[in-house]
């Protein structure tokens, strides 16, 4: 990943973008992201999307080993990709992210 460019708040994902469809910001523009492998997760664990680095967790967004996610190629924060999965943005642990 690419140097953090700014941080983000929580209303920035839930505001903007069109479900990240076509011309939008660049939080919300699918062309910005890149599909990845959820990785290294300890037995019996799954990955979770957070409205935030170490916030709350996003009901029914969670992966496991060889799933495949979405991840922003510019944007993080702190250790936890920006990431998009089923029409909600969050943020994954990245180093579950290979």
């Amino acid at each position: 990943m690419s140097d953090e460019i700014r941080k983000l708040d929580n209303p920035e994902l839930v505001t903007g973008g069109n479900d990240g469809m076509g011309p939008s910001d660049p939080i919300h523009n699918l062309a910005y992201y890149d599909k990845h492998e959820v990785a290294h997760l300890p037995a019996g664990t799954c990955l979770v999307m957070q409205m935030q680095p170490q916030g709350a967790v996003i009901p029914g967004h969670q992966f496991y080993n060889g799933d495949e996610i979405w991840v922003h190629n510019r944007f993080w924060e702190g250790g936890y990709f920006l990431a998009y999965h089923n029409g909600i943005f969050g943020f994954v642990d990245a180093q579950y992210v290979k």
